[in-house]
């Protein structure tokens, strides 16, 4: 379990000091997918990388199952909105990384490279470079990356934010679906209120900076969700409710 407790991160910059976020506490279960929503530069990164451990709070705690985070951990997987692959690696290496680098025996390697190649559609690009790829299918080999060291926490930094509305679309059902196999704790970070309620369990919704959680929704509909959910009178009226709460 993720645990914020009474969060706050001030930046000093020359002779002021800048609250960013402020007392800000939050509660994500094991398996559930929760997503923020917040005006730009409210501190939804800033958040997201005092989760991953990147940086420390000014003051209050997070908790990963009850211990305290001090830094980057292999319980916590981040990725961000830029395609963070390495160029000179082909796809499988790309997956490997995390692997090698923690010592994975070369039988288990195969069989969690084999797992995630299979679940992101990947096969067939097994010996592609990044170059070749399209941007969908380079974010796929970044959660694959990730997911392949088997990290408890998800941190998602507006992955799908540079890609084209159509592919936008299909990598949001992917990841859903992705999801329900996998049931992960994902934190998902968004300027996108639809997307929010597409992937997740519950929607935070931050304030202005210095943020703190302005207001949560739980999200009524059921698993597992397809694009036509987006078409329907339910969604459309939640998808106005949380974003006149971003108005103001």
């Amino acid at each position: 379990m993720l645990e914020l407790d009474h969060v706050s991160k001030n930046y000093e910059a020359k002779d002021k000091s800048i609250r960013v976020v402020q007392n800000l506490s939050l509660v994500a279960e094991d398996g559930k997918f929760i997503a923020l929503v917040g005006p730009s530069g409210c501190g939804k990164t800033t958040l997201l990388k005092m989760i991953a451990g990147l940086i420390e709070p000014t003051s209050g705690t997070i908790l990963v199952d009850n211990k305290l985070v001090t830094g980057p951990g292999s319980d916590r997987g981040m990725i961000f909105q830029d395609f963070t692959l390495f160029p000179w690696l082909k796809v499988r290496d790309n997956i490997a990384f995390g692997l090698d680098m923690k010592k994975i025996s070369k039988k288990d390697r195969k069989k969690t490279i084999d797992h995630y190649l299979k679940v992101t559609g990947l096969v067939d690009f097994v010996d592609f470079y990044p170059k070749d790829l399209s941007g969908g299918m380079q974010q796929k080999v970044a959660i694959a990356r990730t997911l392949a060291t088997n990290p408890k926490i998800l941190l998602m930094d507006e992955p799908f934010a540079s890609l084209d509305s159509h592919t936008r679309s299909k990598m949001q059902e992917f990841l859903t679906d992705l999801w329900e196999k996998e049931k992960k704790t994902v934190v998902f970070v968004t300027h996108d209120v639809s997307e929010a309620i597409f992937l997740a369990d519950t929607v935070h919704v931050l304030s202005s900076r210095p943020t703190t959680i302005k207001k949560t929704f739980e999200i009524p509909f059921p698993r597992p969700r397809k694009h036509d959910l987006k078409h329907e009178k339910e969604f459309f009226e939640l998808t106005s409710k949380i974003a006149k709460e971003l108005e103001y």
